[in-house]
């Protein structure tokens, strides 16, 4: 791997024009009458896409009059973190823990990132990680600049603080940092149509972090769990394990990441995804017009997110099957047509989608963006 070492850019009171700068293209994009309306949902979006420069323009031209007395804390909260120099929001304070100067280079990054994603942002935490990880463990930075080395060292360090962690990795397009404090694990055997699944799941428990997803929405929205091929991994405190949130949208989700794996081993993470959101659909009942409104509002097809795009093309497939259009957005349509068909019809889907990927064979890689 090559190790650019990356200068920090130097901020001042410019760089809020480049903040500003995508004000024109969403000026020229959507058809706005005096003012926009403030839409907390579409900040929501903006943010689990890292389009943090967006979000922010919305906030800046939203009619003051439009927003209700209870989102201004949010719009200033959203502002204090985003909009200045450095981070006014009292994040590093709400998260105190054994791994605060760790913390604040992650911080930082995802920041930055956000912010400035024209510079070579994941260079310059790598490097930052080599020097903190390197002066703990008396290794040189230049031993350190290597994702396997950082992987280890970072486990390490956050381990002898009595801390877990899923190591250094990505989440979507960003390097992320989950660390929590506790863990226990369980087996558990369901049904899921016709396979029958027996899974250890990981209860994970006291988080530091949950990543640049609660950072980016302020712990609204963040990494419920995952799946590799040995095991389930659940963020407890996210879950009432009675509820279908977590026997559909968690159990039956990543239990089909989980099957997935075994069958079709290089499928791309925005197919797993859609496979995964289509076996929600085809069992939720309680939470069914809740999940497609979320699915409707955060889908972008040309996301670098895997959710974005699977959750668009999951809304086109069953668009067209159910409306005959391509994206039907108006989630009171939808409420129009009885849980049960739509529960069938996205089954329907994903069966098809099962015999298409199995006439491809173990290989296939992509599908649902080439359809």
């Amino acid at each position: 791997m090559k190790n650019n070492i990356l200068k920090l850019p130097i901020l001042t009171a410019a760089a809020l024009v480049i903040i500003c700068a995508s004000y024109a293209e969403i000026s020229q994009a959507a058809p706005f009458s005096d003012s926009v309306r403030f839409n907390r949902n579409k900040i929501y979006s903006l943010a689990l896409d890292g389009e943090i420069r967006k979000a922010l323009t919305l906030l800046m031209v939203s009619d003051s009059t439009s927003i209700p007395e209870k989102e201004w804390e949010y719009k200033t909260r959203f502002e204090s973190r985003f909009l200045y120099l450095e981070d006014k929001s009292g994040y590093a304070e709400e998260h105190r823990s054994p791994i605060d100067s760790l913390l604040k280079i992650y911080s930082d990054y995802w920041r930055q990132a956000f912010l400035f994603p024209e510079y070579n942002n994941d260079s310059l935490l790598m490097n930052k990680l080599a020097a903190l990880l390197g002066g703990n463990f008396g290794m040189k930075n230049s031993e350190m600049r290597d994702e396997d080395n950082l992987n280890i060292y970072l486990k390490k360090y956050i381990n002898s603080k009595g801390l877990q962690t899923t190591g250094f990795g990505r989440t979507g397009k960003f390097l992320d940092l989950l660390v929590w404090r506790t863990m226990y694990d369980t087996l558990y055997k369901f049904n899921l149509f016709s396979d029958t699944i027996n899974v250890k799941v990981v209860f994970m428990d006291g988080f530091v972090t949950l990543g640049w997803e609660e950072y980016a929405t302020f712990g609204t929205y963040y990494p419920g769990g995952w799946a590799d091929s040995s095991a389930l991994y659940c963020v407890k405190p996210a879950y009432d394990l009675s509820s279908e949130n977590f026997l559909v949208s968690y159990l039956a989700h990543e239990g089909r990441h989980y099957s997935d794996y075994g069958y079709f081993p290089k499928l791309s993470g925005a197919d797993l995804e859609y496979r995964a959101k289509l076996t929600e659909l085809s069992l939720a009942e309680t939470s069914l017009f809740k999940l497609l409104k979320f699915f409707i509002e955060n889908a972008n097809f040309e996301s670098d997110n895997n959710h974005s795009i699977a959750n668009y093309c999951v809304v086109r497939d069953l668009s067209r099957a159910i409306f005959s259009n391509d994206f039907e957005n108006d989630i009171e349509k939808w409420k129009g047509i009885d849980t049960r068909r739509i529960n069938e019809v996205s089954y329907a889907i994903l069966s098809k989608n099962t015999e298409e990927l199995r006439k491809l064979g173990v290989n296939v890689q992509d599908y649902i963006k080439n359809k």
